[in-house]
């Protein structure tokens, strides 16, 4: 006669799917570890470059000197109600003057207006004047300015803005001027000398 087979058990059954299953895991295992050690080395080399990029630090340094300007000349004299008259002629690309500032330091005496100490401005005061262009490609520009603070003498200097914004300012001559030379205990600084162009970044 022939053999009939017993039905399996549910007990057999489920050992047999473990097995199997086991079987089949323990062949894809090799591959899926590949795949996770994959995945965590572009995940440091992209962190690592991220890192790197954020660290990195950039001066802004203009990369055109077609660009820029610079002062030729600075003059200065006071009005008769106290205020200073500026003039400044400016030469390189007269185009790109966005602004003036005008910056002041008076001197009088105090603490802050000392005559070895560094040009501090206390009072800056910014213009969009007219541009003259004279014949050599220059341009003239007058700014007037009426300080607060009277005193008998003013440090003082013009500063162009570029219309770029990425450059930096071009800074003319700290120079010293004189009101009233019989002012008593007058004490006027040293000759200034003329600062390097385009190093200095003046915030108005």
């Amino acid at each position: 006669m022939p053999k009939i087979p017993f039905p399996t058990s549910p007990r057999q059954h489920r050992e047999t799917t473990v097995t199997d299953a086991s079987t089949l895991t323990g062949a894809s295992a090799p591959r899926t570890v590949r795949g996770r050690r994959m995945a965590a080395v572009v995940t440091l080399c992209v962190v690592l470059a991220l890192g790197a990029a954020c660290g990195k630090k950039i001066m802004p340094v203009p990369q055109d000197h077609r660009e820029l300007f610079q002062w030729r000349s600075t003059t200065a004299t006071t009005t008769p109600n106290g205020c200073i008259a500026a003039r400044g002629e400016v030469q390189g690309n007269v185009d790109n003057l966005a602004s003036v500032i005008l910056e002041i330091q008076p001197i009088d005496g105090s603490a802050d207006s000392c005559a070895g100490c560094p040009f501090q401005a206390t009072a800056r005061q910014e213009f969009w004047p007219e541009k003259q262009i004279g014949p050599q490609g220059t341009a003239i520009v007058d700014v007037t300015m009426c300080p607060d603070r009277k005193a008998p003498a003013y440090r003082w200097r013009m500063v162009g803005v570029n219309v770029l914004t990425r450059f930096a300012h071009a800074l003319g001559k700290v120079q010293t001027l004189v009101v009233d030379p019989n002012a008593p205990g007058l004490d006027l600084p040293v000759e200034d000398s003329r600062p390097q162009q385009q190093t200095e970044i003046v915030i108005p």
